[in-house]
């Protein structure tokens, strides 16, 4: 009566259990509290800079702003003065 497939058997899948609301809020502090002991173990493991590094730095970041301020000023400027002398040979 030639061959003949058999079908996979389906699994039923259910909706998952409901936890009791107590519990849950149980589960939430305690996942609260360890996530703060993690984050106090992570802070543990880094290297903060020392203060001399921290200036450094800081001076380094200060400096580059002073420099792109006074560049970009200097632009607006040029810029400026660029428009002045072409917008009345335009009509403006």
């Amino acid at each position: 009566k030639g061959n003949v497939m058999a079908l996979p058997k389906v699994k039923k899948i259910l909706p998952p259990k409901k936890k009791a609301a107590k519990k849950d809020k149980k589960n939430l502090v305690q996942s609260i509290g360890q996530y703060f002991k993690e984050v106090r173990s992570e802070f543990k493991k880094v290297i903060w800079p020392s203060r001399k590094e921290t200036i450094s730095a800081s001076l380094v970041v200060f400096v580059a702003i002073l420099f792109f301020v006074a560049y970009i000023g200097i632009l607006d400027v040029v810029f400026a003065a660029m428009v002045k002398k072409i917008l009345p040979l335009i009509g403006g």
